[in-house]
């Protein structure tokens, strides 16, 4: 089993008040697991803090355009990923262009001066990706106040079998 790690960025226009996706990972052939999602904001402070809500669920990528990341290899002697990596997006999913729409798996609100880590304890709380191609898991970010309006960023980490 070989890790790997995705940078994930906000798109055109940063945090808004409407989701926008950082990141959307997807299997093409082999299955692949989460296990760690780093995430934060970057840009001048509003003036007031503001709220910024962070969400993973499952999606399809149709509808979606972003621009494709190559995963980084944590093992520079493994095998270069099958399992596909987009961020930026410029259009979201079609199933997820609302709060709430998705299989929400994971939700975090955060202060706009922080930033948070999720890690899954053990391979059995490992957010899992089935082979089929155009499936995945989205990690979507949007400020709950219209107060903080910089760029979000962070890492997914995961693991093809």
């Amino acid at each position: 089993m070989a890790n790997y790690s995705s940078p994930l960025l906000s798109g055109t226009g940063g945090v808004t008040t409407t989701f926008k996706t950082t990141g959307f990972l997807w299997a093409a052939g082999r299955r692949a697991m989460v296990y760690e999602v780093e995430m934060g904001q970057s840009a001048a402070y509003a003036s007031t803090d503001a709220p910024v809500q962070w969400d993973l669920s499952r999606a399809a990528t149709a509808g979606m355009t972003a621009t494709t990341v190559a995963a980084n290899l944590l093992d520079p002697a493994d095998i270069v990923a099958t399992t596909l990596f987009a961020n930026a997006a410029t259009a979201e999913p079609t199933a997820m262009t609302t709060a709430g729409n998705g299989l929400n798996l994971k939700q975090w609100g955060i202060n706009q001066r922080g930033s948070y880590r999720w890690r899954a304890l053990d391979d059995g709380d490992n957010i899992i990706l089935a082979s089929t191609t155009g499936f995945g898991i989205a990690v979507r970010v949007a400020s709950i106040a219209s107060g903080f309006t910089g760029s979000a960023l962070g890492t997914l980490a995961f693991v093809e079998r």
